[in-house]
């Protein structure tokens, strides 16, 4: 599909990478040096997480992860809010007996907060799309439903702002480096429904997007999906898009399907999730992705266990299966152990 739209500059403007370390620093300073002036509510909390991974290829990795997190407000100034996360990581590959440690600011931001509007600076987490399994319009940090974590998302150092039309509307612009989106959002009759403008300078792409969310005919059943028109600079154009739904029933057994298209490459991609609460404490989660062109599939259970409110274990394994040139059958089988703790 060749497009029509010229090359465009990001459609907000661009925070350089020098800027944003400025802010950062700025932000740092704001988050500490005020808390030895001022009675600002300081809260701290602490988690740690350790994955043990072993794959086919007879490897075993290890990631651990002791995440410190605070929050500053003050009763002075309750429309704003800070907000900082550190990671400290460490992290063992057999297969290359290497290992290292580093230092991670996970999310670091300021937000104020007024009636109708808020205003958001630091590393955040930018939310896009209504995709469980693909996220095709989310150009920061798009979902991995195979992943151990599937809530970690890396945070975008960005400028936010979200400025409420009514009730049920809202218009949210967002500015970052290389990324910029401009997204307004409503609630109209059965769902909610967005319109969405983004550009990505990395990817030398233009998108024009949707995002619908809602229940189908009051069956119970929650319909969604996502996509747009991807014009880009450098070469042909195309669309992608994902449709999908998820229902619960009253037993705890949830099914979940998505399905997926890119006129691009060609191809097609079908996900089917089925989650059940085998007890109070265990949870049982499957999901399985076949390329609907080449064959090849990939499935993940996983176990999770729940021994406290603060403590839990999740055991999980991937297969892939397919022929050697296929999607995902080049892939080797991999098991998991996660163990997260909150102090």
């Amino acid at each position: 599909m060749s497009g029509t739209i010229k090359k465009t500059e990001s459609i907000i403007f661009h925070l350089s990478k020098e800027k944003f370390a400025n802010l950062q620093i700025s932000l740092l300073t704001f988050l500490y040096l005020p808390t030895l002036l001022l009675s600002f509510d300081f809260t701290v909390d602490v988690e740690g997480t350790d994955i043990i991974r072993e794959s086919g290829d007879s490897s075993i990795g290890n990631y651990n992860r002791l995440r410190v997190y605070s929050q500053i407000r003050d009763s002075d100034f309750d429309n704003f809010l800070a907000n900082l996360y550190i990671d400290n990581i460490h992290r063992v590959d057999t297969q290359f007996q290497d290992g290292y440690d580093e230092i991670n600011i996970y999310r670091a931001y300021i937000k104020y907060f007024a009636p109708t509007y808020s205003i958001s600076i630091g590393q955040q987490r930018v939310p896009f799309g209504v995709g469980r399994v693909w996220n095709p319009i989310d150009i920061y940090n798009p979902i991995d439903a195979t992943s151990v974590e599937v809530d970690e998302r890396s945070g975008t150092d960005s400028l936010r702002y979200e400025y409420a039309l009514g009730d049920l509307s809202n218009l949210d612009i967002t500015a970052s480096e290389y990324r910029n989106a401009i997204r307004f959002k409503s609630y109209i009759d059965i769902a909610d429904v967005g319109f969405t403008i983004l550009r990505d300078d990395k990817r030398s792409i233009s998108i024009i997007g949707y995002e619908v969310e809602g229940e189908l005919f009051q069956s119970g059943i929650e319909f969604r999906s996502e996509g747009g028109y991807f014009h880009s600079d450098d070469s042909e154009s195309y669309i992608e898009f994902i449709v999908g739904g998820e229902y619960s029933f009253q037993n705890s057994l949830s099914i979940l399907g998505e399905y997926k298209h890119n006129s691009l490459l060609s191809t097609e991609h079908l996900a089917v999730g089925v989650g059940f609460t085998l007890s109070p404490l265990v949870t049982f989660n499957s999901i399985s992705i076949q390329n609907l062109d080449d064959k090849s599939l990939l499935s993940l259970v996983r176990l999770d266990y729940s021994v406290e409110d603060d403590i839990e274990f999740n055991l999980g394994h991937h297969i892939y299966s397919g022929s050697h040139n296929s999607e995902f059958g080049t892939l080797s089988n991999s098991t998991f152990l996660r163990l997260f703790i909150h102090f």
